[in-house]
């Protein structure tokens, strides 16, 4: 093995713990090093840097913390290199954790993630669902539909550098485009509905993330659907999940509000199916293939895209706005809405927030009217304005799992469909970094 200092200063000794992390990276001298990706978590504080080319060829790259008053606060460094063999280019990873005051030096050993976990992953499907569980420190995705269209029923989590296959007793049922949240209230994983073998679903499950058991509720819950959105919303003055929409077993899309509040659903406010409403109506109207998300500077929830009802429709018909949930009712977001933003459905959404303060709400690929999207934006709340996001962006798809890691600070989407058929791979999204493709 060959031994790679990543210190501070310009020697390979070890930097003041109070400023900054000497990093030393263990590789098989095989590999040459083109770019590094250390990810420090030091509590409720994320330093993220990359070096590249010389920096690393010099030894003397600093990897800054922020002061903590806490030795015994945990520390976890996650890395992620891109070397050269004779082979061709490959992903090195390597993750160590411990207290702070144990780890002011980190020796992180870099292989390939097969050499750490199976060399295995989740097979290519669409339709599957995705959440982050804090008590895991993991992203947890579930289902979807594989390769020869039946629906699957298996469990996995990404760690931020690999995926794991997990077990958990009483699996529900397989089944594809069905919604998957982590829920603040109860601290466990709630999975409704969807696309099972023998039709449309109306259960409700929940997973305890500490002994990984599945537990079915019999309690009053919604219909049975799929494609509805379902994420994290305000309920009265607690926090709590919103479900909206969805396509039932008749083909009917939906148009109602079901508020989950730890303990049980409840009904919320139900909109009219019109095709062409009379009048501007209080509520969204009826759609499948949505997306929700929570605002980080708010106690608001925002719905976005999603293919109005009633169906079948001849071409796809998009909301010209915007509509956000304050706990109470829905009201139309005062934000501006590009139509090349909304005209899509099938898509994904989420709120990235940076343990600095700063939040976005990213939006994109998924379906349209013209066909499967690539373009994605992030949502500035302070001005309420989307921007491009450009460059290395996923090629076009829909159906993909979306969720952000709140432990690395990514977004992470998996899957999907595309014009070509079924995909398998992972992609993260950092502000700092843009996209980057995982083997």
């Amino acid at each position: 093995m060959a031994l790679l200092l990543l210190g501070c200063g310009t020697s390979p000794s070890p930097c003041p713990a109070e400023t900054c992390l000497a990093v030393e990276l263990v590789i098989s001298p095989a590999y040459t090093l083109s770019t590094v990706l250390v990810m420090v978590r030091d509590g409720e504080q994320l330093t993220r840097r990359e070096f590249v080319g010389s920096e690393l060829a010099a030894g003397a790259v600093a990897v800054p913390l922020a002061p903590s008053s806490s030795p015994s606060e945990r520390r976890a460094v996650y890395v992620r290199a891109d070397a050269d063999e004779a082979g061709g280019r490959h992903e090195l990873v390597g993750f160590v954790e411990g207290e702070r005051s144990q780890l002011d030096r980190a020796v992180v050993m870099l292989s390939e993630a097969c050499a750490v976990s199976l060399c295995s992953g989740p097979s290519p499907r669409r339709g599957a669902a995705m959440t982050y569980v804090p008590a895991l420190r993991q992203i947890l995705l579930h289902g979807g539909a594989g390769l020869s269209g039946q629906p699957l029923d298996d469990l996995w989590a990404w760690n931020g550098l690999w995926w794991q296959k997990r077990t958990a007793d009483s699996t529900p049922p397989a089944r594809s485009q069905h919604g998957l949240a982590f829920d603040e209230a109860s601290g466990q994983v709630l999975l409704f509905g969807g696309q099972g073998k023998s039709g449309v679903l109306g259960d409700t499950w929940l997973l305890d993330p500490k002994t990984m058991v599945w537990q079915r509720l019999s309690t009053t819950s919604p219909t049975g659907r799929k494609q509805a959105a379902l994420g994290s919303a305000p309920i009265g003055s607690s926090s709590g999940l919103l479900l909206f929409g969805g396509q039932d077993a008749a083909g009917e899309v939906l148009g109602d509000s079901w508020l989950w509040d730890g303990n049980g659903w409840r009904a919320g406010a139900s909109s009219l199916c019109d095709s062409r409403p009379l009048l501007p109506s209080l509520l969204p109207r009826c759609r499948i293939g949505a997306a929700l998300v929570p605002l980080a500077t708010s106690r608001e929830s925002l719905l976005i895209g999603g293919w109005l009802g009633p169906q079948p429709a001849g071409s796809l018909e998009p909301d010209e706005v915007i509509w956000r949930f304050d706990g109470q009712q829905w009201s139309v977001a005062p934000l501006y809405r590009p139509p090349f933003v909304l005209s899509r459905y099938q898509h994904g959404a989420a709120t990235l927030q940076s343990s600095t303060g700063q939040s976005a709400v990213w939006v994109g690929l998924g379906d349209s009217s013209v066909g499967l999207r690539q373009d994605s934006y992030l949502l500035d709340e302070s001005t309420g304005q989307f921007q491009p996001l450009l460059g290395g962006a996923p090629s076009p798809r829909s159906e993909s799992a979306i969720a952000f890691d709140r432990e690395r600070e990514e977004l992470v989407i998996f899957g999907g469909r595309s014009d070509a058929g079924l995909l398998d791979e992972t992609y993260t999204f950092a502000v700092e970094t843009g996209y980057q493709r995982h083997p």
